[in-house]
């Protein structure tokens, strides 16, 4: 049916259920979408200065919207549908980067602000009651995000997201915008500003392998130059370089990643409130000029112009002449009192302004009433525990200190500029943060501290222990060392004997004269066999080939063994002739060759806290015998053992910079038993700067060892191909190489507060 035929009055009435239906479908879901309150705020202190924040809330919160700013530096957090339930709308915090916390209802949201001291990295994690932000002191997390490390080749990311697009633009007030696009919106985005560029780190996802690149964007003229995309482990990092003065700005909407960089464009006016400002005035700017004028009237005046409350000694009178022009109020101040020799002191909205005479000696007068007061107070005992340190060691830290008592500091007077002075200085008797009268005793049993002083004394102890007993933060440092073996060997060698016996020394052919037996040997050794052999009349003529002996070789240049390896030989006659084969020429053929690979990996950690030395060590120990010396009763000195250590040792002390990375003072040595009396020893000792979780090689060694020999007959060795006979070659080619990886990683405590 076309609505166009409907009466009037049911088009009406159509409409109106229609819009009630609506209302009422609005109704229900603002009351879903505002079911939630904000009931409580609780932060605590975690190591490090970092700061964890939870929102409690009486049901269960979605993910909120959250951006930051430089300047002026807050963290912004939407929490949609969610009712402000607190009583008071800021909280002072004070501490790591957090300066207070606000939170301001509207009409479909709670927006709860982090202002912070300075710009600063936050993760948001849910709970089972609420919310919880982390906001850390520093600008590096490894239990978070990996540092980059060097890869050898693309690492393997399994991975369901990956980024689909990376686009930059160009704003119209000449910032650069960097935009990703990813498969998925559940993601999570790191930004963080360190060491002059912007780190995005894009946890879990995948990056394509042609988007791997660096994007030079110089052309936009933006601030930013260069944007480098990368895989890291498991998820992706972007490097973006900008240049000059700017502040960015992160959002993530859905699947949408954008990344405003802009320009901070810096006028004559910053210029100049910078430079005040590096003076240490930071007041409003106003200009005087006064002929002749009464101080009391100037400085009325100046307190008109601020707003601030001036109380004026009597004692201070005269007159001035000043031209002052668009300079800070604070300024204009300290010129006046430098002038006329006042000096001030600020309470609050107050400021005492009189000569400084007069500011000293009513100073004085207030510490020799505190001191009256301090040193008849009666004494308070109070039992402090410690709970992460040692209680000696805290008490050692108290009884060390050097107190100074001093009353405020004066403002300067001369003209050669603004000076400072502290006044009333009065040094303690002893080297103690407790008053002369107090004392400290260790209970080991409790790990705690006795304190007796007086009760301001003992409160201010507890607030430095309260800063001094925090847990330490713990290292692990993972070293693998590497030694890689290659050794070559070759011998290759020949052995020629020569031996003979005849009846008849006779030439051959010639009619024989029997003048007597010739007997030819190589060596004497081979003469004597075939003399005895003669001697004992026995059949045929015994020769002399043994091995291992010079016996009857006339050329001995046989392979030697490798490494106890005896070579390989094929010994033959070569020439056999006469009676009883009289005439004997015999040759043996050797040759070794050996060709090894081996590979040491040694992987000792050890686990120890900042600052702490530790040591660790595996090994084998071995006692040998010495000869006594002569020296003993009788003449007889006894000898004893003398032990011989080869060990694996690593000593590291770790040191957490503030950015979370890790200096490290390391001594590896590793030593090998080659013999029961030489130790070969290979040492490092140095000390590096390391990221957390990256690996550095520290330190390597690689040894080559090349020798060629050649062991010949004189003359005989030279002939070619036949000379091989007469000599021994030798070649021998060794590599070692040492190398040494180190890994510190920071253990990062974290605390539930839900």
């Amino acid at each position: 049916m076309n609505a166009s035929h409907l009466p009037e009055s049911m088009c009406k009435r159509i409409t109106q259920i229609l819009a009630c239906v609506a209302l009422v479908t609005f109704a229900n879901f603002s009351l879903a979408q505002q079911s939630a309150v904000l009931t409580d705020v609780l932060y605590s202190e975690l190591s490090g200065d970092t700061i964890q924040i939870n929102f409690v809330t009486d049901a269960k919160l979605e993910e909120p919207g959250s951006f930051s700013t430089e300047t002026p530096p807050r963290i912004a957090l939407d929490f949609f549908g969610l009712k402000n339930g607190l009583e008071k709308s800021q909280i002072d915090v004070s501490s790591g980067k957090v300066d207070s916390i606000v939170a301001v209802e509207t009409v479909d949201r709670t927006r709860i602000i982090i202002n912070l001291f300075s710009s600063a990295r936050y993760t948001l994690l849910p709970t089972d009651d609420g919310y919880s932000v982390t906001v850390h002191n520093t600008d590096f997390d490894d239990s978070q995000v990996r540092a980059p490390k060097p890869f050898a080749s693309r690492p393997d990311v399994q991975s369901d997201v990956a980024i689909t697009n990376v686009d930059f633009r160009r704003s119209e007030a000449g910032g650069g915008t960097l935009i990703v696009d990813f498969s998925d919106d559940n993601i999570s985005v790191d930004t963080r500003e360190r060491d002059g560029e912007i780190v995005v780190d894009l946890l879990g996802v995948n990056l394509p392998q042609e988007m791997e690149q660096r994007l030079d964007v110089t052309d936009f003229a933006t601030p930013v130059q260069t944007i480098d995309s990368f895989q890291n482990a498991d998820n992706v990092r972007m490097v973006v370089v900008p240049q000059g003065r700017y502040q960015h700005l992160s959002l993530q909407a859905g699947s949408r990643y954008t990344l405003v960089v802009d320009p901070i464009i810096e006028t004559v006016e910053d210029e100049r409130d910078r430079a005040d400002s590096e003076l240490g005035f930071e007041g409003e700017r106003l200009s005087i000029n006064f002929q002749n004028i009464e101080v009391r009237a100037a400085l009325a005046i100046i307190a008109d112009f601020t707003g601030i409350n001036f109380v004026t000694s009597d004692s201070v009178s005269g007159k001035i002449t000043i031209n002052l022009k668009d300079v800070p109020w604070d300024q204009a101040l300290d010129v006046i009192l430098r002038t006329k020799g006042l000096a001030k002191r600020q309470t609050g909205n107050v400021i005492w302004v009189a000569p400084s005479g007069e500011i000293q000696k009513v100073e004085e007068e207030e510490l020799k009433q505190n001191a009256v007061v301090a040193e008849f107070a009666p004494l308070v005992t109070e039992v402090i525990r410690i709970n992460y340190a040692k209680a000696e060691e805290v008490a050692d830290v108290i009884k060390s200190v050097k107190v100074i008592r001093q009353g405020n500091t004066a403002s300067g007077t001369d003209f050669d500029g603004p000076r400072s002075s502290a006044v009333n200085i009065t040094e303690t008797d002893k080297n103690s943060l407790l008053s002369a009268r107090g004392s400290v005793t260790v209970d080991k049993r409790t790990n705690s501290l006795l304190v007796q002083d007086v009760a301001s004394q003992i409160k201010s102890l507890r607030n430095v222990i309260a800063k001094l007993d925090k847990p330490v933060r713990q290292v692990l440092i993972e070293t693998r060392i590497v030694e890689a073996n290659d050794t070559f060997s070759r011998e290759l060698g020949a052995r020629l004997g020569f031996q003979r016996i005849t009846e008849n020394a006779r030439f051959p052919g010639a009619n024989g004269s029997n003048i007597g037996d010739f007997v030819g040997s190589g060596t004497t050794e081979g003469l004597t066999t075939i003399s005895d052999s003669l001697n004992d009349d026995e059949d045929g003529v015994i020769f002399d080939n043994s091995r291992g002996t010079p016996g009857g070789l006339a050329v001995d240049l046989g392979a030697e063994s490798i490494e106890g390896t005896n070579p390989a030989s094929y010994a033959f006659d070569i020439f056999r002739a006469g009676t009883g084969f009289a005439h004997l020429i015999t040759l043996e053929l050797s040759a070794l060759e050996a060709d090894g690979r081996g590979r040491i990996v040694a992987s000792p950690r050890l686990l120890t806290a900042n600052q702490k030395e530790a040591r660790i060590s595996q090994g084998q120990e071995v006692y040998i015998a010495i000869p006594g010396n002569g020296a003993g009763v009788g003449g007889g000195g006894q000898g004893g053992l003398e032990k011989i250590e080869a060990e694996l040792t690593l000593i590291v002390t770790p040191q957490i910079t503030p950015d979370d990375r890790v200096i490290l003072d390391v001594k590896i040595s590793q030593d090998n038993l080659i013999t029961p009396t030489i130790v070969g020893t290979k040492q490092i000792e140095t000390q590096v700067l390391a990221d957390n979780g990256e690996t550095v090689v520290i330190g390597g060694i690689y040894q080559e060892d090349t020798a060629n020999s050649e062991t010949k007959v004189p003359l005989l060795g030279d002939i070619p191909i036949l000379g091989n006979l007469f000599k021994k070659k030798t070649k021998r080619s060794n590599r070692t190489e040492l190398l040494i990886f180190l890994t510190p990683k920071i253990i990062s405590p974290k605390l539930n507060l839900g």
